[in-house]
């Protein structure tokens, strides 16, 4: 079963703190230590001593922004008509884009002539006094 901490156990079982630490140290709960200064009871030890346990309150749920909004209002559908169609805008402009930036080539590649560059003289070759004309 569960293990509990004393607060946990005081909300559980409806007792104070003062006869849970009682019923503890005459023996009637047994608990087992947590940590250096805590101790904890088990779910069955706090039955068997006290008997049913009280109901936890659970914490109210949160309300949501939304609880009424229902899947497929017409609200829903008008936004969705607005995306699919701002979706195909920025498609069209995307087509006008590249069909803008297109530029084929003036003159086909396999038709220019290539110059070969003349290499350069080694180090040993070159001459010494550079002669300016």
């Amino acid at each position: 079963m569960a293990w509990h901490t004393i607060q946990e156990a005081q909300n559980l079982t409806g007792k104070s703190r003062r006869t849970l630490y009682r019923d503890m140290a005459v023996g009637r709960l047994s608990w087992e230590p947590e940590g250096e200064r805590a101790r904890r009871l088990e779910t069955s030890e706090l039955i068997r001593a006290y008997g049913a346990l009280l109901p936890m309150a659970q914490p109210n749920r949160e309300k949501t922004a939304h609880h009424d909004t229902v899947i497929g209002t017409d609200g829903i559908a008008e936004v969705l008509a607005e995306l699919k169609a701002l979706r195909d805008e920025v498609a069209e402009l995307k087509q006008t884009m590249r069909l803008l930036e297109h530029k084929p080539d003036p003159v086909p590649s396999d038709t220019l002539e290539t110059v070969p560059l003349p290499e350069p003289l080694p180090w040993w070759r070159r001459s010494i006094f550079l002669r300016k004309v």
